[in-house]
């Protein structure tokens, strides 16, 4: 097997309702994201371009999440916190479920892997903390 890692970065804000802790309150990230992908290595010399896969995470990550609000549409507070940001002309992205960055590492995940052999997304919330998915 033939393995390539592309990296990059986004500024984003969230909240996680029903938290005990800090992160019940509004507060952002410096998200980094690695994603994996996996080719067999029967001859070929080159899993995917870098060019190429960055354009799949500008396009599908980076443009979408970089500098929104991240909020979770089945959350009735997150949803007006929304309406509010959305009303003064300032990004936000909603996903059916909290923003954790293993629920983002499994979204990014699932968005990538339509279109390359994503093998692993790992999303990082802090320079030490990240959370990881890989299909089995």
């Amino acid at each position: 097997m033939l393995t390539v890692y592309k990296e990059c970065r986004f500024d984003a804000a969230h909240i996680l309702t029903n938290h005990a802790g800090q992160c019940k309150n509004l507060h952002g990230h410096t998200y980094r994201v690695i994603v994996e992908v996996t080719a067999r290595s029967d001859g070929a010399d080159m899993v995917i371009d870098f060019k190429d896969l960055k354009r799949l995470i500008e396009e599908n990550i980076l443009n979408r999440f970089d500098h929104a609000f991240i909020y979770d549409q089945t959350s009735e507070s997150q949803s007006e916190i929304a309406e509010v940001i959305s009303r003064h002309g300032m990004k936000s992205v909603g996903l059916p479920f909290r923003s954790t960055a293993e629920n983002l590492a499994r979204y990014f995940f699932q968005l990538l892997s339509a279109e390359v052999p994503v093998s692993g997304v790992k999303v990082y919330e802090t320079p030490d903390s990240c959370a990881e998915y890989r299909e089995d």
